[in-house]
Formats: structure tokens, sequence, C-alpha cells
């Protein structure tokens, strides 16, 4: 509902908006090979074998825990 008393901005004045309403900057260029960091994680070790999958690798970690090994933490 409109008020009548309402004063209607001018439109070159500053508005009251919560952001700013300006040109926004380009876009960032899209990598040029935007799965290498995710291919990497997948990659283990030098011999370029694709990495056990999580389960895999959880399963190997209980039967090593049950079999009373130390644990060896890889980083």
């Amino acid at each position: 509902m409109s008020q009548p008393d309402t004063p209607v901005p001018d439109p070159a004045s500053p508005g009251r908006a919560l952001v700013p309403i300006e040109v926004s900057a380009p876009a960032r260029a899209v990598p040029a090979r935007p799965l290498a960091p995710f291919l990497v994680q997948l990659i283990d070790g030098p011999d370029g074998d694709l990495r056990p999958s999580r389960r895999h690798r959880s399963q190997m970690a209980s039967a090593r825990y049950a079999a009373g090994e130390t644990m060896v933490v890889r980083r």
C-alpha cells in the first residue's frame, strides 16, 4: 500500500540497499584442469595406482586393529 506523503527518492541518489549496487568484478577464470586437484587425491604413491576406497581402507584398518597391530599414521 502506497503512502501519499512518502518521498520518492531521486534515481541518482544513493539508495538504502543492503548491498552495493555496482557492476561486479569479472568472473574468475575456470582453471584449465578443474579436476586435477581431485584426481591427485585419488592417486596413491609414485606408482600411480588408484587409492583404495574408503570402505576398503576401513576394513583393512579394522582387521589390523583386531590382529593387535600398531596403527601407523601416514602423512
